[in-house]
């Protein structure tokens, strides 16, 4: 059985993954959208994550205040097997990583084909589109905030064709925040 590869991304209603100067401050996180993490974590997935969405990721949930602020992420989080796709990275400085590098396209789908947990990519944008490009994403999870940004980067920056989704699931936080999962059809 192939495991599943899921992107997570969060948006703004522009449809930005983040902001000028790769910002993603305008992110509304709160109580029930931690709750949701803590949910999604207790699955098990491995976590994918490009080279800037790793170095902010490890430069935020290994620390003291991120055990402090959501304790139960934070031990996902730093729990969690995770795989990050970089040519320039050479050490990895979190716990349970493992750094790929070259054709990570094919990585991809050897890793997808073989045993073990699902797998789920975390922001990264470049990494979706040109996971996008290559049709091995199964479940795109989009969460999209009730701002719009004078600026950013979209999340499909560089797909190459249409990519026709499946609305399957949508939610609706008390934040105004909207979580959307699509499927290939």
């Amino acid at each position: 059985m192939m495991r599943k590869l899921t992107s997570f991304t969060f948006l703004s209603l522009n449809g930005y993954y983040k902001g000028e100067n790769d910002d993603t401050s305008w992110h509304r996180h709160g109580e029930e959208e931690g709750k949701y993490s803590e949910q999604s974590l207790s699955a098990d997935n491995a976590l994918l994550f490009g080279r800037i969405t790793y170095e902010m990721m490890s430069n935020f949930w290994p620390t003291p205040m991120a055990a402090e602020m959501f304790p139960v992420v934070a031990a996902g989080m730093n729990n969690a097997e995770k795989i990050v796709f970089s040519n320039t990275l050479k050490i990895p400085d979190w716990s349970n990583t493992t750094i790929l590098n070259g054709d990570i396209v094919g990585r991809i789908r050897k890793l997808k084909s073989s045993e073990g947990p699902d797998l789920t990519i975390l922001g990264s944008g470049s990494i979706v589109s040109q996971f996008s490009n290559a049709g091995l994403i199964d479940i795109y999870q989009i969460m999209i905030d009730p701002v719009a940004l004078p600026s950013g980067t979209p999340l499909f920056e560089g797909i190459k064709s249409k990519l026709d989704l499946k609305l399957t699931d949508s939610r609706i936080f008390k934040s105004g925040v909207v979580l959307l999962t699509y499927t290939k059809p």
